[in-house]
C-alpha cells in the first residue's frame, strides 16, 4: 500500500501497511472475521474462463485508435504487486487525495492494461484518459448498480460495496458513493479490486486490519491503497479533511 502513508496519531488513523504486514505475520490463515467468511480472489483460473478472455482479447484491435477504444477504457486502482517486466507495466497517475490510478480497456471478461505506448499512439493526455474512463464507470455503474452488503460484526456496522473488476474505483467517483454512502463520515478501504468496504469513521484499528486481511490475503489483486476517509461528500486522506475529491 504505497499510494498513501498514513501517519497514526490515534488509534482510529487506520491501519498502516507496516502495521497490516505484521497483522498477517502474527496470526493464522483463517479468512474469517468472527461468523463471516471472506474468500481470496486469486486461484486457479476456470478454464472456460480463460477461454472466453483469449477469444474477447482476439477481438480487441491494439492498433484501434482513440475513437473506436475510448468507450472501453476503465479506471484500475494499482496492484499492491506487479508481475509485468518494465516495457509492458501498466500506466498509472496519481489522482489525489493518493490514489494511484491505472486504466484498462474492457473486454468483458477481463480488462488489457493500458500501458505508456498505447496513450503515445492514441495521441491523447493524461487528463483526457482519465476523465473518459471516468465517464464511463459512471455509465457502467447505472448499466450494472454495484452491489451492496451491510453486515454487524463486533458491534460494529461495516458495508461492502463490490462492482466486477471497478468497485474499488467507486473512490474515485464521489458522487456515485453518495448514493450508497450517504453523508455520514466513515472510513473506507479498497482492499481489493473488486470491493470498497466502508467502516464508522472511528473504527478500531485491529478491525480495520483484520477486515482488509480477510478480503486481500492470498488475493491476486491485492491494491496498493491506504485507508481513506470518507467526509460524507468527497473521500480525502485519512487524517486530513480536505484535499479529496468533491462531490
Amino acid at each position: 500500500m504505497r499510494a498513501m502513508k498514513t501517519t497514526k496519531t490515534d488509534r482510529h488513523t487506520g491501519p498502516t501497511k507496516a502495521e497490516r504486514r505484521d497483522h498477517r505475520k502474527a496470526r493464522d490463515r483463517q479468512r474469517s472475521i468472527g461468523s463471516l467468511s471472506m474468500s481470496p480472489l486469486g486461484g486457479v483460473m476456470d478454464p472456460e474462463l480463460f477461454d472466453r478472455i483469449l477469444a474477447a482479447a482476439q477481438r480487441v484491435d491494439p492498433s484501434a485508435p482513440w475513437s473506436q477504444v475510448a468507450s472501453m477504457v476503465l479506471p484500475i486502482l494499482r496492484r499492491a504487486h506487479h508481475p509485468y517486466p518494465p516495457e509492458a507495466a501498466p500506466l498509472h497517475i496519481y489522482v489525489p487525495p493518493g490514489l494511484w490510478t491505472g486504466f484498462g480497456i474492457d473486454i468483458g471478461p477481463a480488462i488489457s492494461h493500458v500501458t505508456a505506448a498505447l496513450i503515445d499512439r492514441w495521441g491523447i493526455d493524461q487528463a483526457t484518459l482519465l476523465s473518459t474512463a471516468l465517464d464511463n464507470l459512471r455509465r457502467l455503474v447505472i448499466d450494472e448498480p454495484p452491489v451492496v452488503q451491510r453486515f454487524r460484526q463486533r458491534g460494529v456496522n461495516l458495508e461492502a460495496i463490490s462492482g466486477s473488476g471497478w468497485g474499488s474505483t467507486l473512490l474515485l467517483v464521489p458522487d456515485v458513493l453518495r448514493m450508497h454512502l450517504g453523508d455520514e463520515p466513515k472510513m473506507l478501504l479498497a482492499p481489493v479490486r473488486n470491493t470498497l468496504i466502508a467502516l464508522p469513521a472511528d473504527a478500531d484499528t485491529d478491525l480495520a486490519i483484520a477486515v482488509w486481511h480477510a478480503l486481500a490475503d492470498g488475493a491476486h489483486d491485492e491494491l496498493d491503497v491506504e485507508p481513506l476517509r470518507w467526509t460524507g461528500s468527497a473521500v480525502v486522506a485519512l487524517g486530513d479533511g480536505s484535499g479529496g475529491l468533491p462531490n
